[in-house]
C-alpha cells in the first residue's frame, strides 16, 4: 500500500498513513499524534507500534508525549515518509511508484512484504534467513520464474501473471 499524504494526518489518519508500506508526502503534509492534548493516549489504531518501528522509540516518545505537529521535511528527515513532493505532483508521483511496483512479480512483491513484516518480529538472523529461503523456494516453482528467465535472456521486461 502506498500512502499519499497531502495535508494533515492526525489520530486515525496518522495510523492509516503509518500502516502503509510506503508513504509519500506533499510539502503541505503534517503528522500529529495529539490525543495527549485532550486527555487520551497517543496510541491510537496501532500508531504506537507502527511509529516506534519506523522512527525509533526516542523520536516517537517526544512526538507522542508533546502532541506537536511534524511537518513534511521533518517527517522525511526522521524516516516517517519516503519522499516529499509538491502538492500538485503528489498523486501522479504516488501512482507512478505504484505502477512501478505492480510491474514486478506479484508473488515476489507479496512474499517480500510478508518477509519484511515477519522479520520485524523474529528472534534471530537465522530465522529471518529461513523465512526468506522458503519464499524463494516457493517462487521458483511458479509460472513467473520461467518468464523472468526468458525475459532476462531476451533483454526485455518480463510479463508476470502472478501464477
Amino acid at each position: 500500500m502506498v500512502a499519499a499524504v497531502n495535508g494533515p494526518a492526525a489520530g486515525g489518519g496518522l495510523s492509516l498513513a503509518l500502516a502503509a508500506d510506503i508513504r509519500l508526502a506533499s510539502t503541505a503534509a503534517r503528522f500529529n499524534a495529539a490525543f495527549v492534548r485532550i486527555g487520551l493516549s497517543a496510541g491510537d489504531l496501532g500508531s504506537s507500534w507502527l511509529l516506534t518501528r519506523l522512527i525509533g522509540p526516542a523520536a516517537t516518545s517526544e512526538i507522542c508525549f508533546t502532541g506537536r505537529q511534524v511537518e513534511a521535511q521533518e517527517a522525511w528527515d526522521l524516516g516517517l515518509v519516503n519522499s516529499v513532493h509538491e502538492p500538485d505532483d503528489l498523486l501522479d508521483d504516488a501512482l507512478a511508484l505504484a505502477a512501478d511496483i505492480v510491474s514486478n512479480s506479484p508473488g515476489g512483491v507479496q512474499l517480500s512484504k510478508k518477509a519484511l513484516q515477519a522479520n520485524l518480529e523474529v528472534s534471530s538472523y537465522a530465522a529471518a534467513l529461513e523465512l526468506e529461503n522458503r519464499g524463494q523456494a516457493l517462487l521458483t516453482r511458479g509460472r513467473d520464474m520461467p518468464e523472468a528467465l526468458a525475459a532476462f535472456r531476451e533483454k526485455r521486461r518480463p510479463v508476470f501473471t502472478g501464477e
